[in-house]
């Protein structure tokens, strides 16, 4: 149900039942305050983590005379360290506030082999065959054409180049609803639905304004690990690597069907156009 559409008194009585026992369990799991900033500081904490997951790709290529696209750029910090280090880099993004806090950072970095554009419509403004790699760290569970985003780095990607991501927590996953700093129950979007997550977040923001139909409004896509796969395969690409992580090494359970799905935290790729 539409959150600005009037409540059932059933419904309404649901809610707040759900909302009380969310509150009662957070006890146990205390959120993460520090997980929200400001746009700067995400810069910031971007750069500080980029040797982690850019330098983890930019070895994986084991070469820097490269074009890169960073899909999902966020505030730009992954961007702006691997610009350092390749022969250049451009940072693409759907918000429009990301996009503009990147720009500045790289004003302020003084960087000429960096750029930054926005997806507006999901197609990348890029030409055909504009880059040796594609790298992205925990964006696909927030893409919502997952057939397009695929097709469209295929085909920005030069013969023989590769897209190399890991991505997660996946909708389904213990964290699935990424709301660190409001909530750490585990399943708590499934167990208690988006309402009591809207209020648990209502009241950690200090009452700020935020309203939400649903988990796509949220930025969540809700796919399972097999959708991801699947897009990958019909885009075409070759599949050097495409490995299920699993929540604190629950491999096998996370194999099984259906309930498998609860367990996988995300997905470690690296993928080719084919030569």
């Amino acid at each position: 149900m539409a959150l600005h559409k009037p409540l059932g008194r059933m419904t309404q009585t649901s809610a707040a039942l759900r909302t009380r026992l969310l509150w009662q369990l957070d006890r146990l799991f205390p959120p993460d305050p520090t997980a929200r900033m400001a746009a700067d500081e995400q810069t910031e904490h971007e750069v500080l983590k980029a040797s982690g997951s850019m330098g983890r790709y930019l070895n994986a290529l084991h070469r820097t005379d490269v074009d890169v696209l960073d899909f999902g750029c966020g505030w730009g910090g992954e961007t702006l360290w691997l610009a350092e280090r390749v022969r250049s880099v451009a940072g693409v993004d759907v918000e429009a506030h990301s996009v503009e806090q990147a720009r500045n950072a790289l004003a302020a970095s003084g960087r000429t082999n960096c750029r930054f554009e926005r997806s507006v419509d999901g197609r990348l403004p890029f030409p055909d065959a504009s880059f040796d790699a594609v790298f992205s760290t925990d964006v696909f569970e927030h893409v919502m054409d997952l057939d397009q985003a695929f097709h469209e780095i295929f085909r920005v990607l030069r013969p023989g180049g590769r897209l190399l991501s890991r991505f997660g927590p996946l909708f389904r996953s213990p964290q699935g609803y990424h709301l660190y700093w409001v909530c750490q129950v585990p399943w708590a979007h499934l167990l208690f639905g988006l309402e009591p997550m809207l209020a648990l977040r209502h009241a950690r923001s200090g009452g700020e304004p935020f309203e939400a139909r649903d988990w796509g409004d949220m930025g969540l896509n809700g796919k399972r690990a097999a959708d991801f796969l699947r897009a990958m395969r019909h885009a075409g690409f070759e599949m050097t690597r495409a490995e299920i992580v699993p929540v604190r090494g629950l491999t096998r359970l996370a194999r099984l069907p259906v309930v498998g799905d609860l367990v996988i935290f995300g997905i470690d790729c690296d993928l080719r156009r084919p030569a």
